[in-house]
């Protein structure tokens, strides 16, 4: 039976209420009028998952202060039909005048979540807004909206679901020298013989700013009770010397005006630079823009982090010297340099000891993979918040759409595929600038299939085995066949999706943004909340992984550390899985380990090529490739195979992430084993016969 969750809708007249409500009820409500009054009453019934949620559309109020008839009706439907929980909507354009309302009502009630409108139309003005920073200050979900756009209404829905069993505690506006005179209604309240319905302070606030309808309820149970209020008031008034009404009023303003002042930042919006953008909308001249400034993204993303590309152009061209310090000093390169000399120091303190080596490689193993990608990933995220924030994003995804339209995709996708050739991780990350759920549902797919750097070092290592001409030619065929795929399997997707909806799911539909220069706050906001929540989650299944995996790997069936890789259970785990193996012309004794390799290649790519240099004991890749006893047929399917299986953890954790579904992380690894084996079959049939 589904779970009923009753949700009052409540807000300031023209914060976009209405709008709301049509879009999440979809136009089904039920209209009567309110008991006794001739307002009318909007009720609709939604059903998400398991729940079946029922709004109530109460009227737009400015308060709860009962001095009209709305104001009666939302109060009294809060206080007395007691529902689940509250939705207040605020205005973006209008942050702190319309935040009000929600301060009053959190006085009364923590079940409430704050709902910001108009997103779309704040950040087309440039005004930008902390929905972290408000939740953090109002100790309540804060979901930023866009009902037009049906922006955000899903988050809406799940939070609501989600927070409905919240024990949170109402939110206490800091009234100075009234405080004293609350205590002490709360005193009289709590000492009297007869139960007041209400909470307390609020109710004591209520009852010293005026109310007549409470201080009624309230004589109705205690003349004496009502009289001795009456006389706390009265001195209040005496002393403050102004209106308590007006006071109360004025200290909720400053609250919601200190809520937001380190929430919203409003950056300058100048014509003249929009003029400057205008190539983008150029058929012509915006695609190769849009490339130019992807390319030198991309080089100075990864140049940073890794070295790579210019490296390799400063060796081509001669500058051996500057190669070298890019390779040398770069983030990843340091990193993996502080990571050895922090397992050496850990082993000079506990010696080569079991307890050491678990320490070492299972436990900080799987930190320092981490730590590997947090420097790539944040700086990812610095230049997707630039982007975004100063309007350009939306504006080379128009001029590169009409391109990748022919192939499928819309010009959302131009970024994360970019970012995916060095690192899956921040591709599937740029994504969620993509506003087509089915698009970004397709790319959390693909995007793992674009070779990164990590794989690029495997094929190189495959490549340097072959020599000669086919050495050259394996990588970029891998990459081709790789990219071939992408755009296959992506062109099946959108095919099979027309096919359940008439929509076209390619089309580019966006909101163009103001055209400004970065706010430096902004820029934090987007990188430290993202990159938070990447550390905590991926972080949390990269290390569990990584304990799970190092003990398959070094630990035999007697449950004993072994020193020997083909004593341990990981190792006769591959043998089970060695004869899926022989049609891709992998075989005899070197079949285990080549199924041992891409088992802890799950882990991070480059450990495929270590667990082969470890098992083979051998001192090269040429060596070790030499000592499986591969055919040139088979190096090469596995070269393919490589290119195209089960992406890293990290990769993996993160398409989890995003979507915060189990089957959507297990589909990815479905997929491309699938894929890799089918077409490792393929070519290993193909190669078999042209080189018998």
């Amino acid at each position: 039976m589904d779970k009923r969750i009753k949700v009052a809708v409540i807000g300031q007249p023209n914060v976009g209420k209405s709008t709301l409500f049509n879009v999440i009820t979809r136009g089904n409500a039920m209209v009567t009028n309110w008991p006794g009054t001739t307002v009318e009453k909007h009720e609709g019934v939604v059903r998400y998952g398991d729940y079946e949620i029922v709004f109530v559309d109460l009227p737009g109020v400015y308060g709860l202060s009962g001095l009209t008839v709305e104001e009666k009706i939302s109060r009294n439907f809060i206080l007395k039909e007691n529902p689940d929980l509250v939705v207040v909507l605020v205005d973006s354009l209008l942050l702190s005048r319309t935040l009000y309302l929600a301060v009053e009502i959190l006085e009364l009630t923590s079940r409430v979540v704050v709902a910001v409108t108009k997103i779309d139309e704040a950040h087309r003005r440039g005004i930008h807004i902390n929905s972290e920073a408000l939740e953090k200050n109002l100790g309540v979900p804060v979901v930023p909206v866009a009902a037009v756009k049906g922006i955000g209404v899903s988050n809406l829905l799940k939070t609501i679901v989600e927070k409905t069993e919240a024990k949170l505690k109402p939110l206490t506006v800091n009234y100075g020298e009234l405080e004293s005179f609350i205590l002490e209604i709360q005193e009289l309240l709590e000492k009297s013989p007869a139960a007041v319905p209400y909470p307390k302070r609020w109710l004591a606030v209520k009852l010293l700013e005026g109310d007549q309808d409470l201080l009624e309820e309230v004589r109705a149970i205690s003349r004496e009770l009502a009289e001795g209020i009456l006389e706390i008031r009265a001195e209040a008034a005496r002393r403050l010397g102004s209106d308590l009404a007006s006071f109360i009023s004025r200290k909720r303003f400053e609250l919601a005006e200190q809520v937001t002042r380190g929430a919203v930042a409003k950056a300058r919006v100048d014509a003249g630079e929009e003029k400057l953008v205008r190539i983008f909308y150029n058929p012509v001249v915006a695609p190769l823009v849009s490339v130019l400034i992807l390319l030198g993204v991309f080089t100075a993303v990864f140049t940073v982090n890794t070295g790579y590309p210019l490296n390799l152009l400063f060796e081509h061209i001669g500058l051996y010297e500057v190669s070298e310090v890019l390779e040398e000093f770069n983030l990843n390169s340091l990193l993996e340099r502080l990571v050895e000399e922090s397992k050496s120091a850990l082993y000079s303190v506990l010696g080569e000891t079991a307890l050491a080596r678990f320490i070492a490689e299972g436990v900080l193993g799987g930190l320092f993979a981490l730590v590997l990608f947090i420097p790539l990933v944040a700086v990812v995220l610095v230049v997707l918040a630039i982007f975004e924030d100063a309007g350009l994003l939306t504006r080379m995804a128009i001029g590169f759409h009409m391109l990748l339209h022919r192939l499928g995709m819309s010009g959302h996708s131009l970024f994360p595929i970019t970012l995916s050739f060095g690192c899956n991780v921040p591709g599937i990350v740029a994504t969620r600038s993509n506003p087509n759920t089915l698009e970004r549902a397709r790319m959390l797919l693909l995007l793992p299939f674009v070779p990164c750097q990590a794989r690029l070092v495997v094929l190189l290592a495959i490549a340097s085995a072959f020599g000669g001409l086919t050495g050259v030619l394996v990588v970029p065929l891998a990459y081709i066949l790789a990219l071939a795929v992408v755009l296959l399997l992506n062109a099946v997707m959108v095919k099979l999706s027309r096919g359940k909806s008439q929509q076209e799911t390619t089309e580019l539909l966006l909101e163009l943004p103001a055209v400004h220069k970065p706010i430096p706050r902004v820029v934090w906001w987007f990188t430290w909340y993202y990159l938070k929540h990447f550390i905590v989650k991926v972080g949390t299944i990269v290390l569990v992984v990584n304990v799970f995996v190092w003990l398959l790997s070094n630990v035999g069936l007697n449950l004993q550390l072994v020193d020997d890789a083909s004593d341990s259970i990981g190792a006769h785990v591959s043998r089970l899985f060695a004869p899926l193996l022989s049609p891709l012309g992998v075989s005899g004794d070197s079949a285990w380990i080549v199924a041992y390799a891409l088992m802890v290649g799950f882990l991070a790519k480059e450990l495929f090529l270590t667990s082969i240099l470890t098992v083979t004991g051998a001192n090269s890749y040429v060596e070790a490739f030499s000592a499986l006893g591969l055919s040139r047929a088979s190096l090469a399917t596995i070269a393919v195979f490589v290119a195209l299986y089960v992406p890293c953890i990290a990769t993996l954790a993160t398409v989890y992430l995003e979507t915060k579904r189990v089957k959507q992380a297990l589909s990815v690894v479905l997929l491309m084993l699938a894929t890799a084996y089918v077409i490792s079959l393929a070519v290993y049939l193909i190669l078999s016969i042209l080189t018998p």
